[in-house]
C-alpha cells in the first residue's frame, strides 16, 4: 500500500511539473504574441505617418505645378506626370496641341465605350426576344403534336370499336 501511495505521489509531482512547464510555455507564447502585436502596431503607425506625409507632399507639389502653369499662362491642367515628362522639351504650342488631341481621343474612347455598351444592351434584348419566340414556337409545336396524337388516338379508338 505504501508503494501505491508513493507511486501516486510521484505521478502527482510529475503532473505538477508538466503543468508548470506548460504554464511557462503559455506565458512565453503570450509574451511573444504581445511583442509581435506591438511591432505590428508600430509598423502600421509608421506606414500611416508615411502615407500622410506623402499625401501632403503630393498636394504641395500639385499646387506648385498649378502655380507655375498659371504663371506661364498655360490654361490646360496637365496633371499627368507622364504627359508632362513626354512633352517637356516640345514647344508650348505643340504640347497644347498634343494635349488637345489626347483629350479628343479620350472623348472618342468614351463615345466608343458608350456605343459598345448600347450595342451589348441591344444584343441582349434581341437574344431575349429570340429566346422567347423560340420558346413560344416549341410550345405551339408541342400543342400541335399533342392534338395530332389525340386525333389519331380517337381515330384508332373508333376503328377498334367497330
Amino acid at each position: 500500500m505504501d508503494q501505491n501511495v508513493a507511486q501516486w505521489l510521484a505521478e502527482v509531482q510529475s503532473l505538477q511539473k508538466q503543468v508548470s512547464e506548460l504554464q511557462q510555455d503559455r506565458e512565453q507564447a503570450y509574451s511573444s504574441a504581445e511583442n509581435w502585436r506591438k511591432l505590428y502596431e508600430s509598423e502600421a503607425q509608421q506606414r500611416r505617418r508615411d502615407v500622410e506625409v506623402s499625401s501632403q507632399k503630393i498636394e504641395k507639389l500639385q499646387q506648385e505645378i498649378n502655380n507655375l502653369m498659371a504663371e506661364k499662362g498655360q490654361d490646360l491642367p496637365m496633371r499627368d506626370p507622364e504627359i508632362v515628362r513626354k512633352t517637356k522639351g516640345l514647344p508650348r504650342r505643340t504640347a497644347k496641341e498634343l494635349y488637345g488631341m489626347l483629350l479628343a481621343s479620350q472623348e472618342q474612347c468614351e463615345q466608343l465605350k458608350a456605343a459598345i455598351d448600347n450595342e451589348e444592351a441591344e444584343h441582349k434584348k434581341t437574344r431575349d426576344s429570340l429566346t422567347a419566340a423560340l420558346s413560344d414556337a416549341v410550345d405551339l409545336l408541342a400543342k400541335e403534336r399533342l392534338a395530332a396524337n389525340n386525333a389519331s388516338d380517337e381515330g384508332s379508338g373508333e376503328k377498334s370499336q367497330s
